[in-house]
């Protein structure tokens, strides 16, 4: 028992950065419709912010597949990596396209999320 609480620390912070991540992502679904049609943007700007929402969904999406059995697999490891890049180049600058509070939002959930995933990689 005490060999291991060493570890307690970083269960915290990783735990703590997931419900950051979540929650973020959680508040720019709830607050997109709203900001959607309320804000004065062209209508490439609401697309693209529209896919960046998306992007963001399928990063929180992957992480959560990572939990299951790709993460103890290295070769599906290896699969799963090869989507979470590309999600996160396309979900921040499409992100950056829209306006609000939830663009920030969207941003910082997807930062985390690419850290989260990126670290679960380098572990394997």
């Amino acid at each position: 028992m005490t060999t291991r609480l060493h570890l307690l620390p970083g269960f915290i912070l990783l735990g703590l950065i997931t419900l950051m991540a979540f929650g973020a992502l959680a508040y720019a679904w709830w607050r997109w419709k709203p900001e959607y049609f309320k804000q004065p943007l062209p209508l490439w700007r609401r697309l693209v912010a529209s896919v960046g929402l998306v992007a963001v969904s399928i990063q929180g999406l992957l992480f959560l597949l990572s939990w299951t059995q790709i993460g103890r697999d290295p070769i599906l490891l290896g699969y799963w990596a090869r989507w979470v890049n590309p999600t996160f180049f396309v979900a921040a600058p499409c992100v950056l396209a829209g306006k609000g509070a939830s663009r920030w939002c969207l941003l910082s959930a997807s930062i985390l999320l690419f850290v989260i995933c990126f670290f679960f990689t380098l572990s394997e």
